[in-house]
């Protein structure tokens, strides 16, 4: 029973820092010509946050993502009126590939891809999105 104790306090008292990598999003994602996928998520407190997309099918020409507060996910796609306030570190336009990890502080976030670039095929990208990386 004492180990056990060891153990939750051990759990609790550990910094966030020290918490194990959790993929949130490792797949595919095939994107028609101007179609949106999107991925929400919270969190609790300050989050280190890696992304890394990279291209399979048809997205030479590249696409756009972003991370986004989940309030302004419809403006930011052009869907309706309103603020866009992005994380600038996490925007990117007609990329081929992304690879970036960042400190994202608390809240609900939305991470978006949309196939901006290419009209004419379906995009595939492979979407990776891992906390505490």
């Amino acid at each position: 029973m004492k180990v056990r104790a060891f153990v939750l306090s051990a759990c609790v008292l550990l910094p966030a820092s020290a918490v194990a990598a959790s993929d949130a999003v490792n797949e595919d994602w095939v994107l028609k010509a101007k179609e949106t996928h999107s991925f929400s998520f919270t969190l609790p407190a300050s989050t280190p946050v890696r992304v890394d997309l990279t291209p399979i099918s048809h997205a030479d020409k590249g696409v756009t993502m972003r991370i986004v507060p989940a309030e302004d996910f419809d403006a930011c796609r052009g869907a309706a009126q309103g603020q866009c306030r992005s994380r600038g570190e996490f925007d990117g336009f007609a990329v081929r590939s992304f690879s970036h990890t960042g400190t994202l502080p608390p809240g609900r976030w939305t991470f978006f891809v949309t196939n901006s670039e290419n009209i004419l095929e379906r995009a595939t990208v492979h979407v990776h999105l891992v906390f505490n990386p």
